[in-house]
């Protein structure tokens, strides 16, 4: 992937974006947070008022980093809406079904889905039951992961210790080692087999011949395989995991980042070995483009605060994703979407899924 996909979104806006930004609005200079209505008229947060219960569809199971992001924002959210917020998990199908349940769903203001680059990927390759970009607006970024390579300790033991032997057995005992993974077509299948073209100084599209690709539907399910032993590697952001870390169940190889992370600077990155694989899984909040544009202004708004509360920050900096930019309004996490459907088909074309 090329390092300009990490720039700052505002480099990258486009024509689409500002098309975008006028169905679903974003930050105001001062004052409350202004959208534009589908007749074109301002429309800002205080025009709204919650009276209900606020639905985040996650296309993702429990267990995983999806999940987990929203799962600690929850509470800080309730008391900023002042109405109860449920999360409904619907996994399968990479994030498919999750898409269309929530496509499904009355465009009234109370109903959101948690979204990733997965969908972008799953969009691009005409999975989804509809045109993704044209039915749906980001309504605010949360966060933007640094992903890891992390080795089930078990399944490791007598074969590597670190990234390099790891690849060097990989050459020498092609299809003996697996690589687990959530989505085998998404943005964690790119941000794995970048790494391991790098590595093994072969094209994407070879990765395969060394290294087994195995699917799980969850993050619990995932990390019961590497604890046990059934897969030799995954990848995952550091927060997934972070328990079978400290618990010595699995030992990260190599983050995918340009330097290394702050909060463990002890582990490789992928920067420093001249390996161009910086995707780190960003996570937002999306909705139908029909949604009233107050209720959009309004929900971005009270997500803003429930990320700057202290319970919410102090998950933000336990879970390594302040290293990054997180939060974004929609306008400008609009422009990171329009550059990452650029770079995704990019990818896609060039490892022959497009």
């Amino acid at each position: 992937m090329k390092k300009r996909m990490m720039k700052a979104a505002a480099l990258f806006m486009s024509a689409v974006m500002t098309l975008s930004l006028a169905a679903c609005g974003g930050g105001s200079g001062s004052g409350t947070t202004q959208a534009a209505g589908a007749d074109g008229e301002a429309a800002d947060a205080a025009d709204w008022k919650w009276e209900r219960k606020v639905t985040i569809v996650c296309p993702w199971g429990v267990g995983g980093g999806a999940d987990g992001t929203l799962r600690p924002l929850q509470p800080a959210l309730e008391e900023e809406l002042g109405v109860p917020v449920e999360i409904v998990n619907v996994e399968g199908a990479g994030g498919a079904n999750g898409v269309n349940y929530a496509y499904k769903q009355p465009a009234d203001g109370y109903t959101y889905m948690l979204g990733t680059q997965s969908l972008i990927m799953l969009d691009l390759q005409k999975i989804l039951p509809m045109d993704f970009k044209a039915e749906f607006i980001p309504v605010s970024k949360l966060v933007h992961s640094i992903l890891i390579v992390g080795s089930s300790a078990k399944a490791m033991e007598g074969k590597y210790t670190n990234f390099d032997e790891f690849i060097e057995y990989a050459k020498n005992h092609p299809q003996e080692l697996s690589c687990g993974m959530l989505t085998a077509t998404g943005a964690d299948s790119v941000a794995m087999k970048q790494t391991l073209a790098g590595g093994l100084g072969c094209d994407v599209t070879e990765v395969e011949d060394y290294v087994k690709i195995v699917s799980y539907s969850s993050g619990s399910e995932m990390s019961s395989a590497m604890a046990g032993g059934h897969i030799h590697i995954s990848i995952s952001g550091i927060d997934e995991v972070k328990g079978l870390v400290e618990s010595g169940d699995i030992v990260p190889l190599i983050s995918l980042s340009e330097e290394r992370m702050s909060t463990y600077p002890e582990i490789e990155c992928t920067g420093e070995k001249g390996i161009d694989s910086y995707i780190g899984t960003w996570r937002g909040i999306f909705c139908r483009t029909d949604t009233p544009a107050a209720a959009v202004a309004a929900m971005d708004e009270a997500i803003k605060k429930a990320w700057d509360s202290p319970d919410y920050q102090e998950f933000l900096k336990n879970a390594v994703y302040l290293d990054r930019e997180g939060y974004q309004t929609g306008a400008d996490f609009q422009g990171l979407i329009d550059q990452e459907y650029t770079t995704f088909e990019e990818y896609l074309k060039g490892a022959g899924l497009m």
